[in-house]
């Protein structure tokens, strides 16, 4: 990574030539079986495949060496690494942070039959759901926007994404730090959004008030050190 505060995060275009099923794990491949829909399971290979490339590269590990566990919340992690990192996909475009310390990203786009200001009034604070409500057009970039940040949060806390939907989230381009006031979803989190990419919108969200540089990369199939 460029600096031990920041967090450096990669997007990946799963459309492309992702060397793939070679560079996951047993486990991994086992959950790519469970994925029934076709589109989905090269979705699921293609994204933890490049996570495996740049955790393998930062390691200087091959791909398929990589110790990965889960917490039981669910939230991977390696043993005895002082590197975090998470992964979100959405279409055919995933995003994956790493840092020193707890990170959550996130990444969404519109899909077709949700209702952007009725998600909004029946999940998000009373003030968010009027944002939403005024922004006539743009409603759905403004749902996103929000939704990201407060998923990025509650992935880099490992919570249950129902604890954070209320956590109230500011216009936090450049950075901000985000806490609950109910205490719901603990701790201090510094959260930014990433740059906008067609109809995508997303965020990341590190664990702690200490602010963070973002560091941007389109991962390569030469981020390889080992085959």
């Amino acid at each position: 990574m460029t600096e031990p505060d920041g967090v450096d995060v990669w997007t990946v275009h799963l459309d492309r030539d992702v060397d793939a099923a070679r560079w996951l794990g047993e486990a991994e491949l086992r959950r790519a079986a469970a994925v029934g829909d076709p589109d989905g399971r090269r979705r699921f290979v293609a994204a933890h495949a490049a996570l495996n490339g740049i955790l393998a590269g930062l390691l200087d590990l091959r791909p398929t060496a990589l110790p990965l566990r889960r917490e039981p919340c669910g939230r991977p992690y390696l043993p005895g690494s002082s590197l975090h990192f998470s992964l979100a996909h959405a279409g055919e475009r995933a995003v994956i942070a790493v840092a020193g310390r707890e990170v959550g990203v996130d990444l969404d786009r519109p899909r077709p039959g949700l209702d952007p200001r009725r998600m909004a009034a029946r999940f998000f604070t009373p003030a968010e759901a009027a944002r939403v409500a005024a922004a006539g057009t743009g409603a759905y970039a403004v749902y996103l926007r929000l939704w990201t940040r407060k998923e990025a949060c509650v992935k880099a806390a490992g919570a249950r994404l129902a604890l954070g939907l209320r956590l109230p989230v500011p216009g936090v381009a450049t950075g901000a730090v985000v806490r609950d006031p109910s205490g719901r979803l603990p701790g201090d989190y510094f959260l930014r959004d990433l740059p906008d990419h067609d109809v995508f919108r997303g965020a990341v969200a590190l664990a702690g008030a200490h602010p963070a540089a973002c560091h941007h990369h389109e991962f390569r199939r030469d981020l390889r050190r080992k085959p």
